[in-house]
């Protein structure tokens, strides 16, 4: 009897550990894009100088979020782009405690238009938890390339529960 209630034990904890690695093991994923359109437009034409020049140096920032179940809110906000764009849409990877997030231009690119326009993008990541990721984000062209030498950001960034951080992107 000593012995079934061991085994009984041992394979309850057995069984637990194999779902609690399966659960920490889900990959991440995106949901609840939102896109801006212009937020704001400028023209190196239209606008006066110093204006133009005052938004041409914005930096666009990165807010990140995460609630109690592990799900990170992303807002990018002031990413700079063409007036004939729809917006942003991110593309999002991840492999070990890395992430890589691509805001990728949305519209048609044949057409382009004499003014720059400031865009938001906000998104979901879900199944994070809070160990430290190495992060990357990047702006590609409209096939989604872009240069892995030239990151808006990279660095080391931890999602707590109920914290927000801010970066800046380049």
């Amino acid at each position: 009897m000593v012995k079934q209630v061991v085994f009984l034990v041992l394979s309850v904890m057995a069984l637990s550990s194999c779902s609690t690695e399966q659960n920490a093991m889900q990959p991440i994923r995106i949901s609840d894009v939102i896109s801006s359109g212009c937020t704001s437009s400028f023209s190196a034409k239209e606008s006066r100088p110093e204006y133009y020049e005052s938004e041409m140096e914005k930096s666009p920032k990165m807010v990140i979020s995460v609630d109690a179940n592990g799900t990170g809110h992303f807002t990018v906000a002031d990413l700079r782009g063409n007036c004939a764009l729809n917006g942003f849409r991110p593309q999002v990877s991840s492999q070990d405690n890395s992430i890589c997030i691509v805001l990728v231009p949305w519209g048609d690119p044949t057409v382009e238009a004499d003014c720059m326009c400031h865009y938001n993008v906000s998104f979901k990541l879900s199944n994070l938890t809070t160990d430290g990721y190495h992060l990357a984000v990047y702006l590609s062209d409209f096939a989604g390339k872009y240069d892995s030498t030239q990151p808006l950001y990279e660095g080391k960034a931890s999602f707590l529960p109920n914290k927000s951080i801010e970066i800046e992107l380049k």
